[in-house]
């Protein structure tokens, strides 16, 4: 399959021989009517306030009784079956090993099928998409395939607008951000009681220059030409501030980060990413 790792169906395969394990607590034995739900077994993951995304239906009228606030159950089996993805598709995308940027994102899409975790795909540059790609079954890669074959890089970014609208148009609590995450503004915020997962695809710039010399360089977003002179002063300059960036992504709370470089493994990365998801 397209934009697929050739090691992805081997990390499904030995991921979900674990999955049972990693997801479902220990036997609960108990009348306890916190810890019941009719017509299921005792794979409760937590108890968090209603929200205004919530079914009226899902609120604990007994924990209502008792405290006066609304509650609902959060089970395994209803807060394991979707991720959103948004996906970075400016003009700076262009930059990239693109076919890098795109088999990250399919591959990782179908790892998560292949465990019965559905995608929502978003693409995104100064706003989102107006539709997302639902796949909600491992048959149904084909449509993240298509979406990211038709993907065209052009125009601006603004990350933290385009989270804002996804958060005000989706219930889910766990998003995926794809992007080189160039932009000076600060950075996303978590959605609240939920978790969020930035992955950075890097060309370096010294590929884009030539060392020792002063060159023309075209930024894709603006289309503005920049003089660059770039020895190695610039050079470590421009290293610490990446080094910065990424240091500030990962001290988010609730919050994965992982940069990838050109050419490096992806697999571990997979394998971090699922790791973290089950924690």
């Amino acid at each position: 399959m397209k934009f697929v790792d050739p090691e992805c169906a081997a990390i499904a395969s030995a991921f979900a021989r674990r999955k049972a394990s990693i997801r479902l607590p220990g036997s609960v034995s108990t009348k306890n009517p916190m810890y019941r739900r009719s017509g299921a077994s005792y794979d409760l993951k937590s108890i968090r306030e209603y929200q205004a995304f919530d079914d009226p239906r899902a609120i604990d009228w007994k924990l209502y009784g008792r405290s006066d606030r609304a509650f609902v159950k959060e089970f395994y089996d209803e807060a394991d079956e979707e991720l959103a993805f948004l996906v970075d598709s400016s003009a700076s995308i262009g930059c990239l090993p693109v076919n890098e940027y795109l088999s990250f994102i399919g591959s990782l899409s179908y790892i998560l099928l292949r465990l019965g975790i559905g995608v929502r795909l978003w693409t995104y540059t100064t706003g989102i998409s107006r539709s997302s790609v639902v796949a909600l079954s491992p048959g149904a890669y084909r449509h993240i395939e298509a979406a990211l074959s038709a993907l065209h890089f052009s125009g601006s970014t603004d990350g933290k607008r385009a989270l804002a609208q996804w958060r005000s148009r989706s219930p889910l609590r766990r998003v995926f951000i794809f992007s080189d995450f160039h932009e000076a503004s600060k950075p996303p915020a978590v959605p609240v009681s939920g978790r969020l997962f930035m992955i950075r695809s890097r060309a370096p710039f010294s590929e884009l220059v030539q060392p020792g010399s002063e060159s023309e360089v075209v930024d894709p977003e603006t289309g503005k030409t920049l003089v660059v002179p770039w020895n190695r002063d610039d050079e470590a300059v421009w290293n610490a501030s990446e080094s910065a960036r990424d240091a500030r992504l990962a001290r988010l709370p609730r919050a994965f980060y992982r940069r990838l470089d050109r050419g490096k493994p992806r697999a571990p990365v997979y394998w971090d990413i699922l790791e973290s998801l089950y924690a």
